[in-house]
């Protein structure tokens, strides 16, 4: 059944909503990469160690994974509207949760709560967009979100470094909490629901859910294409969690200079999403993830000899660092997209589902490298390294699963045009 769009969703797209959806759609790499500055003035005030510092931010991975799969069912039940909203009075609550944290286990708590209300963004923006457009004009506007979202990113630490310099680190989460009671405030204001009640569903449905969930589960080709980009994500947290104690601890480098530094990494990442989108057309699936994963493998490698080699220094930290965002985003969004494919009745359960592993195995990768945290940089780019060759492994051992899965589409290509058309389409 075709989707019928109102005739007021011409108009959808203006530049002020854009702006809107862009924000609310870049809540979560505002609630990773804007605190990452304050690592050390954190890890002072509660008297804690490197490691428990960075479990913040594996548990607001943790939270934002469990968000995920839960956003999606709840909207399709109620709405998009009233479960936006209250995800994004959550994430301030949570938010001045953690400025007014007076030990690291309420801190903690806090940020998986704030990881969880923070699911909300990505997930319904795209779910509204996507009920109000067409699929042309919506692959175009979350095209135009996600390269305002990525220039977010870039941008978020800069200012968190600078805000750090001049005042204590709860005064980063403060301000996240009142950006999200400004977007809650405007999304109440200029975002109407996209969900009409005839196309909810009767009940939530959570028997039916739990089946879609288990029949993706249980396919072996959807984690051929989700584990490898999953690894990859990993050392991009690994990185996230390290550098900042690396940069600002052993080599000295202000706070407020620690977001330019990242920046050139979130800069790779823009690059390499880019750069995939073309590989894609002239090279094909598969050799666009194989390139992105050689890549990392190699430049893993040589950063694990140099650290070997050579003192700590900058370029040390974050050669490395560009190389490895530029490989992961070569391979995630290639990877993603294949996953999801596979499920075209269920692509959103899809889409949740490989979000959920995502995140959780990428919250892994942080956990485990806070605990490779160190004066030099060869436990990060040994954990790298393991990490790379990992995913290269998973890749390679699942070559025949999606052989199998490609001749069956193949065949379902041939055989489909032969059936007659159903009626009324």
């Amino acid at each position: 059944m075709s989707r019928a769009h109102p005739a007021g969703d011409a108009a959808f797209a203006t530049p002020w909503r854009v702006l809107l959806l862009a924000l609310v759609f870049a809540i979560v790499a505002i609630g990773t990469d804007m605190y990452l500055p304050a690592f050390p003035a954190i890890r002072g005030a509660f008297g804690v160690t490197p490691q428990q510092v960075q479990l913040s931010l594996s548990v607001f991975l943790y939270g934002n994974a469990l968000g995920q799969l839960v956003y999606g069912p709840l909207s399709d039940r109620h709405g998009r509207r009233p479960v936006l909203l209250g995800g994004l009075a959550a994430y301030a609550v949570a938010s001045f949760g953690c400025a007014a944290a007076t030990d690291i286990d309420a801190f903690l708590f806090c940020r998986a709560l704030q990881g969880a209300a923070a699911a909300g963004g990505p997930v319904l923006v795209r779910a509204l967009i996507n009920d109000r457009l067409d699929r042309v004009r919506a692959a175009h506007m979350l095209a135009l979100l996600t390269a305002v979202m990525a220039f977010t990113a870039m941008l978020t630490p800069i200012a968190g470094g600078w805000l750090v310099g001049l005042g204590s680190w709860q005064i980063l989460f403060v301000c996240m909490g009142v950006l999200g009671l400004a977007l809650l405030a405007c999304t109440a204001l200029a975002v109407g629901e996209s969900l009409p009640p005839v196309r909810r569903l009767a009940t939530l449905g959570a028997a039916e859910v739990l089946h879609g969930y288990l029949e993706i589960a249980r396919r072996p080709a959807f984690w051929c294409y989700v584990v490898p980009p999953a690894m990859m994500f990993a050392t991009v947290f690994a990185y996230v969690g390290a550098n900042s104690f690396l940069i600002i601890e052993q080599l000295g480098v202000a706070e407020r200079h620690h977001g330019g530094i990242y920046a050139l990494s979130a800069g790779a990442f823009v690059a390499g999403s880019l750069t995939s989108t073309r590989l894609v057309l002239h090279a094909g699936i598969e050799r666009a993830i194989v390139t992105g994963l050689a890549l990392g493998c190699t430049a893993a490698a040589l950063a694990c000899g140099a650290s070997w080699l050579l003192p700590l220094s900058l370029p040390l930290v974050v050669l490395p660092a560009i190389a490895t965002f530029f490989a992961t985003a070569l391979v995630m969004p290639v990877a993603a997209a294949s996953a999801v494919s596979l499920f075209p009745h269920r692509a959103g359960s899809a889409s949740a589902v490989a979000g959920f592993a995502q995140v959780s195995i990428a919250g892994l990768g942080t956990a485990a490298a806070a605990w490779l945290v160190d004066d030099d940089t060869r436990p990060l780019h040994a954990f790298t390294l393991a990490c790379c060759v990992a995913a290269a492994t998973v890749w390679r051992a699942g070559a025949r699963i999606r052989a199998r899965e490609s001749v069956a589409a193949d065949a379902l290509a041939v055989t489909a045009p032969s059936r007659p058309p159903a009626p009324g389409r």
